[in-house]
């Protein structure tokens, strides 16, 4: 009996010395952790703080130029020529369109150019409007203003207009320049070529008196040599 309750004392002994040295590690554990920040709470830089200098250049800066204007297509600046009371757009249409002898039916051709230029029609409902009444016998072709694929050329047509627009105009007589040859392409009609080589659609006929094989130019062949005589 005695020797039960001397090992029940010492069995008490041992729990309690392991429990004090339980407090004692973990009292030590709690004075060492005093010493540090937790890494949860470490102070966050402020925003403010971080000058522009330190950020890095992702994309260099590109220089703000101002958007130019989009350029006017013929039947734009044609409509405003029209709006300036000072303009004679029909008298402009009719001379342009005579010029090129038109033998439509009352100036059908013209009284459509005025209509469409007035309505402030785009290049390409003038050009669907004018090829259609051609084609349904309303006007003919003026054979210098045909391209080889026997349709209106309506862009060298509305040129022409401004052209003449221009004439009263000072302007500085061109250099001399010697004659060239061109290589004829489906859309190329008499007026065009006037156009790109002279700056001026009533020369279509010094092409067409060079070429005499060219003087209905439908019946002319794409790649076909043409000589443009120089000035």
């Amino acid at each position: 009996m005695k020797n039960r309750q001397e090992g029940q004392s010492t069995t008490q002994s041992v729990l309690i010395a392991l429990f004090c040295l339980m407090v004692i590690f973990a009292c030590l554990v709690f004075v060492l952790d005093q010493g540090r920040v937790p890494y949860h709470t470490a102070p966050v830089p402020k925003l403010s703080a971080i000058s522009q200098t330190e950020l890095p250049a992702v994309l260099p800066q590109q220089p703000i130029t101002a958007s130019r204007p989009a350029k006017q297509t013929p039947a734009a600046r044609l409509h405003s020529l029209s709006a300036d009371p000072e303009t004679d757009m029909s008298g402009l249409v009719r001379q342009v369109v005579g010029g090129f002898g038109d033998i439509s039916k009352g100036r059908v051709l013209e009284s459509y150019l005025l209509w469409a230029i007035g309505s402030e029609k785009s290049d390409a409902y003038i050009d669907s409007l004018l090829n259609s009444a051609a084609a349904k016998g309303d006007f003919q072709i003026p054979l210098a203003l045909m391209t080889l694929s026997g349709r209106l050329d309506t862009k060298s047509l509305l040129q022409s207009v401004l052209v003449a627009a221009k004439q009263a105009e000072p302007t500085a007589q061109p250099a001399a320049s010697p004659s060239q040859q061109h290589l004829l392409r489906l859309s190329d009609s008499l007026v065009g070529l006037s156009l790109a080589y002279y700056g001026d659609p009533l020369d279509h006929m010094r092409i067409a008196d060079a070429n005499g094989s060219i003087a209905r130019m439908a019946e002319a062949q794409v790649g076909q040599m043409v000589e443009i005589p120089g000035l």
